[in-house]
């Protein structure tokens, strides 16, 4: 076996893609090979027109040669240039620290999307003549004249869609295509439909949701290649023989739900088998009428290759009892998104009604309170004469973790499960340790993520809105990066960020923009974070060039609204402290801290800011801005200590834990004040009966701030408090998912989501603290690993094991009386430093793999080792 054979080949950071937008599309692999120390020192990528050609060694479109270097993670690609719907094979091999080639990998593809507008032959169609909250269903007859070599379908339908082929679902996406704003980005989905074609008689079909478009819409392009090289081009547009009608979902809302009818089903209406024929000119049976040109939405159509929207896993409900008027209620095990799948018999016309929550009521009812205006239910109505009817809503989906099923009429329930949805994000990262209970939460965390991933980053999953709010990801989105492979997920949403930047530089409070202000609230940095997470986690240089000079723009409008380099203006603050912490409010959230100036938070994350922003200039090799940049920065933590510290006390602005946190996690402390700072927070903590009082910037830089002043033990007792507020409190009370509010269950105001990933940002304790993963400043693509675990006097176990780029990371603990055993993984191409803690008092003696170990002493008695690729079990003891 060739153990330098790269595998896990990627373009654009999705395997073997299609529809492609990039003219240089970024490409990645990694190599499995465990031998120690082994790196990469050189690579070479190779692609051709045709498989056959490239495995031939007819390097035909590019042939990279050798080039130098350990990089394997976002290479453009560099060959010649692109052009629509062309697919491109290639395959990579390398060289490892020996100078020793390996072989070839297997030979991968990616195809180009449509390149140009004039490549979409169709216009958008749909009906301008009523069937509103309807799912209409389009049909078009076309015939397949030859045989067919290649055919590929191009689709955009918003709000969602569901494309048919002769009585065949295409592909395998759910709530389809991911959300934007529709008059900036479109996203359009290719599809291989070779496969699905017959020679003769064809018929595409359409359905059309309502979704986020208000009035639904499509455009197709399907291409159909013939083997004697003749095109045949099925198009939307008007007058060919283009039909809608009434579908058998009645009314479709992402907040509300779905209705469906199954008695308006129409048997066959997507194959060329249908019976119905023409008329006359206007008019068809069955309900069938001409479809109508609508207005286009207005963006570029855009490849959508991040990943999708899917079932990814099923679960049975337990009934609990029934309730009055005959409905029953069950319990789906936990607090998910999704939806329930329904297998039926029974009488024409029976209707089963389905409601969700989160949680019940005093009366052991379901409480729909905090849901607002979001009805939350499916019904669906019986045809009656298949024997069993099984059904599932296409348009919408719900976060709920209790359900209720009313019948009306003879009708009996065959089967139901729950099918948990979300965008398909690959789980990155497991976390364990000796304490159960920490193992729970960490699992809570994670589960509350992946149920707000639906093609952006949601701030809950139930209510009416499910937004990607900026301001939330301000502290979620490093969190994300453990929990998931977001390489895909976060370039999407970062388009979506772009595209609400206002002509004088302002982003918007959410992307896509549909709630909120613009100008975005000053702590939104966002714009400047995510772009550095791509390049960091996943090595996008890509997204850093592509948002320096729009990031650039924004700075500038912040530092012109800046009085002296001191921001007044604020939307939301420390938002979401505990509600004592809140100023009260009769009708809102009373969300917002009356113990945080605002303007605190507001001018700490401009000072945030310039400094992301210094620190890409610096990475693309802009010195000179960086510098200028740095400089700013320098200056707006001087304004900030003179307006907002105490240099008496030690303390900022009210001396709140949020005030003093904020402003040493973002680095605005003078190293001599920084320890007494620290010191207060922990003070402020312990007079709370150790319990947080941060809200949703404030929450995860506490964790953080006072894991890196060495207060492990008491971030350990804070995590493990199972009295409110905090989350030990939640997991106490059955949460299965984070809360919004710290009082959820008793303060059931406008803003109690009951799963919400705004807190859940702290999950960085667990795998970067706890476990210790994390990554060298200035790393690309967690190449350059530092493993530091924390270890807090109440734990003596902790195993994290996390997927990085380059492969599997390991870093798993024991500690006993005379013994601290740490043992690490790093893998192929990858590097790490190690800091093994001074955690055994008066050990002097550190082991490595059986050997002592010549290792650097740190200031706090503890160890640091640099080690390359391989498998190390590091010792601490007395000797």
């Amino acid at each position: 076996m060739d153990h330098l054979k790269p595998t896990g080949l990627r373009t654009e950071y999705a395997e073997n893609p299609i529809g492609v937008q990039s003219a240089r599309p970024l490409l990645a692999w990694r190599t499995d090979c465990d031998r120690p120390g082994g790196k990469q020192t050189a690579w070479q990528v190779v692609a051709a027109a045709a498989k056959e050609e490239l495995e031939g060694g007819e390097y035909t479109r590019w042939n990279s040669g050798k080039v130098a270097g350990s990089r394997f993670c976002g290479i453009p690609y560099n060959g010649s240039p692109l052009s629509s719907a062309e697919r491109v094979w290639w395959k990579v091999r390398i060289w490892d620290e020996e100078g020793k080639p390996g072989g070839f990998s297997d030979a991968v593809f990616f195809e180009m999307g449509l390149l140009e507008t004039s490549s979409w032959k169709g216009r958008w169609m749909s009906f301008l003549g009523g069937m509103v909250g309807n799912g209409i269903q389009m049909r078009f007859p076309f015939k397949v004249e030859k045989k067919v070599r290649r055919a590929r379908a191009y689709i955009a339908g918003i709000g969602y869609y569901e494309m048919r082929l002769n009585g065949s679902k295409i592909g395998d996406k759910l709530l389809d295509p991911g959300a934007t704003d529709y008059s900036k980005t479109i996203l359009y989905s290719a599809y291989d439909v070779t496969a699905n074609l017959r020679q003769g008689d064809n018929v595409a079909g359409i359905v059309l949701g309502t979704g986020w478009a208000g009035a639904p819409k499509t455009i197709l392009q399907l291409n159909i290649e013939y083997d004697d090289g003749a095109v045949k081009e099925v198009v939307t547009d008007w007058g060919i023989g283009w039909l809608v009608a009434r579908g058998p979902i009645t009314y479709n809302s992402l907040y509300d739900g779905e209705d469906y009818d199954a008695r308006l089903e129409k048997d066959g209406w997507d194959t060329p088998e249908y019976g119905p024929t023409l008329l006359k000119e206007h008019q068809r049976p069955g309900g069938w009428i001409l479809g109508t040109i609508v207005e286009p939405p207005g963006g570029e159509l855009v490849g959508e290759i991040s990943p999708p929207v899917r079932v990814t896993a099923v679960c049975e409900p337990k009934l609990l009892r029934t309730l009055s008027g005959g409905r029953e209620l069950y319990d789906g095990g936990a607090n998910r998104t999704g939806w329930v799948r329904l297998r039926l018999s029974g009488e024409r016309g029976a209707r089963v009604n389905l409601s969700f929550a989160e949680v019940l009521n005093a009366e052991g009812d379901l409480d729909k309170a905090a849901l607002r205006s979001a009805r939350a239910e499916d019904n669906y109505i019986l045809r009656g004469d298949k024997g069993v009817e099984e059904y599932a809503p296409r348009f919408t989906y719900h976060g709920f973790r209790y359900f209720t099923v009313k019948k009306t009429g003879n009708v009996k329930t065959e089967s139901l499960s729950v099918e948990f949805v979300r965008s398909d994000l690959p789980r990155n990262a497991v976390f364990s340790c000796d304490n159960e209970f920490l193992n729970r939460m960490a699992d809570v965390m994670w589960h509350t993520d992946a149920c707000n991933m639906f093609s952006v980053p949601t701030d809950s999953s139930q209510r009416d809105e499910r937004l990607g709010w900026t301001t939330d990801t301000t502290a979620r989105v490093e969190g994300c990066v453990y929990h998931f492979d977001v390489s895909g997920f976060f370039n999407k949403w970062l388009r979506d960020i772009f595209d609400t930047q206002s002509e004088d530089g302002y982003f918007a409070d959410t992307a896509p923009h549909r709630w909120g202000r613009r100008p975005c609230d000053p702590s939104v940095n966002t714009p400047a974070l995510l772009p550095l997470l791509l390049y960091h986690s996943y090595g996008n240089r890509k997204a850093l060039e592509d948002s320096y000079e729009p990031l650039k723009r924004y700075i500038q409008a912040l530092l012109v609204e800046a009085d002296n380099l001191i921001i007044s203006r604020t939307g939301f603050g420390e938002w979401a402290c505990p509600a004592d912490e809140c100023y009260a409010e009769e009708y809102g959230p009373g969300a917002v801290s009356k113990n945080v100036d605002p303007s605190l938070v507001s001018t700490a994350y401009l000072r945030d800011s310039l400094g992301l922003v210094s620190k890409i200039a610096s990475i693309l090799g802009k010195e000179k801005e960086s510098s200028l940049y740095a400089d700013l920065a320098n200056f707006v933590r001087m304004r900030f200590n003179e307006k907002f510290f105490n240099p008496e006390t030690c303390q900022y602005d009210k001396g709140s834990q949020s005030s003093n946190t904020l402003a040493l996690y973002l680095d605005l402390v003078e190293p001599r004040y920084q320890k007494a700072v620290a010191e207060n927070i922990a003070k402020k903590v312990r007079e709370k009966g150790n319990h947080f009082t941060t809200g949703n910037m404030g929450t995860k830089a506490i964790v953080e701030t006072l894991s890196r002043a060495g207060m492990d033990d008491l971030v350990y007792d804070v995590m493990t408090n199972r009295t409110s507020p905090g989350f030990g409190y939640m997991l106490e009370q059955g949460a299965t998912t984070i809360w919004e509010r710290w009082e959820a269950d008793r303060d059931n105001n406008i803003m109690n989501s009951r799963n919400h990933p705004m807190f859940a940002s702290c999950v960085v304790w667990f795998y970067k603290y706890l476990g210790g993963i994390s990554m060298e400043p200035y790393t690309e693509a967690f190449q350059d690993l530092l493993v530091a675990p924390h270890v807090p006097g109440g734990l003596s176990r902790v195993e994290v094991t996390m997927d990085v780029p380059a492969g599997k990371v390991r870093s798993a603990w024991e500690k006993s009386a005379d013994k601290f055993v740490l043992k690490v993984e790093i893998p192929f191409n990858a590097a790490a430093r190690v800091l093994v803690p001074a955690v055994i008092k008066g050990a002097s003696v550190l082991m490595v793999n059986g050997k002592p170990a010549g290792a650097e002493k740190t200031a706090d008695g503890g160890f640091m080792v640099t080690v390359p690729a391989g498998r190390y079990e590091f010792v601490l003891g007395w000797g």
